[in-house]
């Protein structure tokens, strides 16, 4: 199971933070997107389209909002600061400032919500998941359950949108991208297009279980198009095919769960905190424990020159 931090909303800073065509100012990018026109049919929070090329996101989105500020600081900062301190390094980038100027507008339109005590149990939990310095390698862990799913989205279905987080219940903001706003709607049924698509809010909130909660397929998006679930007993190639609680088993989707330790694991799943090695899970070792690959480590496996057996411990070289 990998654990590695999601790094594509670096590629899209550029985009997102770039001026509208003709050098308009963080003031028009606002106006061009706001609801407060009277006489229209435009619902609180829901996009504008016009002609200019813009981020869907302003560049500035006015003074942050210090519940989004915690929010962002503890998906972003809190696991770059535990790093920094424990490998005695300066602190990479971090995309707080997205996350924040993303969320706040977003907030600030109505067009999600955010609670305070949501906010609370996710800072608390990454707190613990990345306590203590063990950790440190190549797989940081995973967002913490209790970060995902707490931006609510309020747009209604058939208006525009900005990003997926901002439609109600499971709905998909069909279309979105970077300078292309969407519109709220259902899932898709087979045969219809999916794919292809970016949403910058989801990523800059690490909401990383986005095609779960809002799914962009009633089944599962092949290559270009959406398909039904293959049944069980189906043939496969990928988990994604046989839907939830079902794993792609040596070709075949079957009814399965993540694999306890100790137990084989068909179809690689293993319970978390533990890894598919050899056709058996196994628990990531703690530091000092013999190893031979980085996955076997908490951290990492910690090779001396000549390579062969090393060591799991923390290991700062590695991202």
């Amino acid at each position: 199971m990998v654990r590695s931090y999601p790094a594509l909303a670096f590629a899209l800073v550029a985009v997102l933070t770039g001026c509208p065509k003709g050098g308009g100012d963080a003031a028009s990018d606002a106006a061009a997107i706001s609801v407060a026109d009277a006489g229209t049919d435009v619902t609180a929070g829901e996009a504008v389209e016009d002609d200019e090329i813009r981020a869907v996101y302003p560049a500035d989105a006015g003074p942050p909002d210090p519940l989004v500020r915690k929010l962002c600081g503890a998906l972003h900062e809190l696991p770059e600061q535990r790093r920094s301190a424990c490998c005695a390094a300066s602190p990479s980038v971090v995309l707080t400032g997205e996350c924040t100027r993303t969320l706040t507008a977003a907030l600030g339109w109505s067009a999600v919500t955010l609670a305070a005590t949501d906010v609370d149990a996710c800072e608390q939990a990454m707190q613990k998941a990345f306590e203590g310095c063990e950790w440190i390698g190549p797989f940081a862990p995973e967002v913490p359950a209790a970060c995902l799913g707490i931006v609510k989205g309020q747009i209604k279905s058939g208006k525009r949108c900005r990003s997926s987080l901002e439609c109600a219940a499971d709905m998909r903001c069909h279309g979105v991208g970077p300078t292309t706003t969407g519109r709220c709607a259902p899932p898709k049924a087979s045969g219809e297009k999916c794919g292809g698509t970016a949403d910058t809010l989801a990523g800059y909130a690490r909401q990383n279980d986005l095609d779960a909660r809002h799914p962009e397929c009633k089944g599962w998006c092949e290559r270009t198009k959406c398909a039904d679930i293959v049944p069980a007993g189906g043939p496969c190639s990928l988990g994604a095919a046989c839907g939830a609680g079902h794993l792609c088993v040596a070709g075949k989707c079957a009814a399965a769960v993540p694999a306890k330790i100790g137990e084989a694991c068909p179809g690689d799943a293993c319970e978390k905190g533990a890894q598919c090695i050899q056709g058996k899970c196994v628990p990531r070792k703690p530091a000092g424990a013999a190893c031979a690959s980085d996955f076997e480590c908490l951290g990492g496996c910690l090779k001396g020159d000549a390579g062969g057996k090393g060591t799991c411990g923390k290991k700062c070289s590695a991202r």
